[in-house]
């Protein structure tokens, strides 16, 4: 049997295991796949974690850091240029690390029918899956400005985004900010000064998640649960060698994650 699962800290929610038990049984494959809750990763367990699954996810906080404690792993060309993991793949004793982040996000893009070319774009956080958007606007001609709570080398403070409200069109958060145990801190933003927004984005999912009820209803909001399914498609072909498309069993999964969360 083929296991599978998801990599990160804390892990207090995730959708990840209903879609691939699904995916599982639309492929007519074997396996399961399960929650990898570890506060800290080091060579020693993550080691240990390629040797008991053949493939998993990762997530907060850990997107970034496997790639300075796992060695030897293949790593695929845009894990390269994004600097960011979110999938590996264990077969025949080779562990390759690839990152479907990047065309989650874009496979997100064309579902709602949006073209970010020529817009003024800013992401909030600058971690694993802020590098992955950054990638993937690059590659539909787009760009977008980080904005940092730190000192970063081609980032933005949150003053200088308060200072430049009226400019932006659209606002990506990637932060854990409104979502367990975030729920209750907030980002040094001032929303009544965002008056021209097409769009606001939050990578974040679920009823938990405060973010985007800060913005008024007449601006497109989509929290993150359509990219999660659009990554997660993806690492599923990497991981099976399925040929899915996104446009042929989108609306089965996310039917699938409204009947378990009705």
């Amino acid at each position: 049997m083929n296991k599978y699962g998801i990599l990160g800290w804390p892990l207090e929610r995730s959708y990840s295991p209903i879609i691939h038990t699904f995916l599982l049984k639309h492929a007519s494959i074997e396996g399961n796949y399960e929650l990898i809750k570890l506060n800290e990763i080091n060579n020693k367990n993550i080691d240990h974690i390629n040797n008991n699954y053949s493939g998993y996810n990762i997530t907060i906080p850990y997107k970034e850091k496997i790639l300075e404690v796992s060695e030897g792993a293949h790593l695929d060309v845009h894990v390269e240029k994004i600097g960011s993991v979110n999938t590996v793949k264990n077969k025949d004793g080779i562990t390759s690390f690839h990152n479907t982040d990047y065309l989650g996000f874009l496979n997100f893009l064309e579902i709602i029918n949006f073209n970010p070319e020529g817009r003024t774009i800013m992401t909030l956080g600058s971690g694993g899956s802020s590098k992955a958007i950054k990638y993937a606007l690059n590659l539909m001609n787009a760009e977008t400005t980080i904005v940092s709570r730190t000192n970063k080398v081609e980032a933005i403070s949150y003053q200088d985004l308060n200072d430049r409200a009226n400019e932006v069109d659209v606002l990506i958060n990637t932060t854990p900010i409104g979502m367990p145990p975030y729920e209750n801190e907030t980002l040094d933003i001032n929303i009544e000064n965002f008056n021209n927004l097409e769009l606001v984005m939050n990578i974040g999912y679920g009823s938990n998640n405060n973010f985007l009820t800060l913005f008024n209803d007449d601006i497109q909001k989509f929290d993150g649960l359509g990219m999660l399914i659009c990554q997660a498609i993806e690492s599923f072909n990497i991981w099976t060698s399925s040929c899915l498309t996104v446009t042929s069993i989108y609306d089965e999964v996310l039917k699938e994650l409204e009947e378990q969360h009705d």
